[in-house]
């Protein structure tokens, strides 16, 4: 048998999901007492998620979905399900999810995952999404409810409110009246200035203003309408919001800049994680008839669950 992660769930074929009975957390290796700090935490976290997987789903449950993510990669997932509790403002634990994915990372399934689940709710919210807890786990959720988790950080915009001198109109010489003048050093300057074609700049609040609008208009609209802020303060951007707002500001800084993919998706800025889990292995799956997952309507280890 080659040693391949190829897997693929569905009606007929899914993969040993029985076993599961309960999200998978962040687990001590044996013997090692470790404790993390929260920065540590984040990136173990998102080293466990760029495990590659290739996967099909049909017509699966969510919830199944994700308790199988968890325990594939071993990662801490809290998801924000619809209850009670919530008001609705959650993931559908039943909704049926069908989808494949060839050779990608856990965490891009993890996106496509929440792309696929976007109700028209969660659409008109902005849809689903992931960020990062304080103490590194993984929240999953429509934005509206990761909304609630916000955070303020700075932004330094100096090198961007700084202008550089256009010379394209440069004083000329007279070059007859330096000869007039002859070589005494009083006089009137040789250099002949024309002020018609002169733009008024603008000031360093206007282009500060001008930052904040392009911000607002490609990085998360829905978001600074559904309650996140900006203010610009002596060079500064002070940025109030959710997790996920950040990392589509600047990304991570706990993370490898040459890691880091940034792009564009239906004209917004978008920014995602990458690079290699070296420890993943090779790891090969066997085709077996699952009827469920046990323990997987309980208690919701998430934030948003019940518990």
């Amino acid at each position: 048998m080659t040693r391949r992660t190829r897997l693929a769930l569905g009606i007929t074929a899914l993969a040993t999901l029985g076993a599961i009975a309960a999200p998978a957390t962040a687990q001590v290796a044996a013997g090692q007492q470790a404790v993390l700090t929260p920065t540590q935490a984040k990136r173990a976290n998102i080293a466990r998620m760029l495990k590659p997987v290739e996967i099909e789903f049909e017509q699966q449950r969510l919830e199944d979905v994700i308790t199988f993510i968890a325990q594939f990669t071993g990662a801490e997932i809290e998801a924000y399900w619809a209850d009670e509790v919530s008001s609705g403002m959650g993931l559908d634990r039943d909704q049926p999810i069908t989808l494949k994915a060839r050779r990608v990372s856990a965490l891009t399934l993890l996106e496509m995952v929440l792309e696929k689940s976007a109700t028209d709710l969660a659409f008109a919210g902005g849809g689903n999404t992931w960020q990062m807890t304080d103490y590194g786990a993984i929240e999953i959720g429509p934005k509206e409810r990761l909304m609630l988790n916000q955070r303020l950080e700075t932004y330094d915009i100096s090198d961007l409110l700084t202008v550089i001198p256009d010379y394209e109109d440069a004083p000329e010489i007279d070059l007859q009246q330096v000869l007039q003048s002859g070589q005494g050093g009083g006089g009137q300057s040789p250099f002949q200035e024309n002020d018609d074609d002169r733009e008024d700049q603008l000031t360093r609040q206007e282009r500060a203003d001008e930052v904040v609008d392009i911000l607002q208009l490609f990085v998360e609209p829905e978001t600074w309408l559904g309650g996140a802020t900006v203010q610009y303060y002596q060079g500064m951007l002070l940025v109030r919001g959710p997790d996920y707002l950040h990392r589509q500001i600047n990304g991570y800084p706990w993370w490898p800049t040459n890691r880091t993919v940034m792009g564009q998706l239906n004209g917004r800025r978008y920014v995602s994680l990458g690079g290699r889990f070296d420890h993943a292995g090779e790891v090969e799956f066997e085709k077996v008839p699952v009827t469920g997952v046990a323990g997987g309507g309980g208690g919701g280890g998430g934030p948003g669950g019940p518990g």
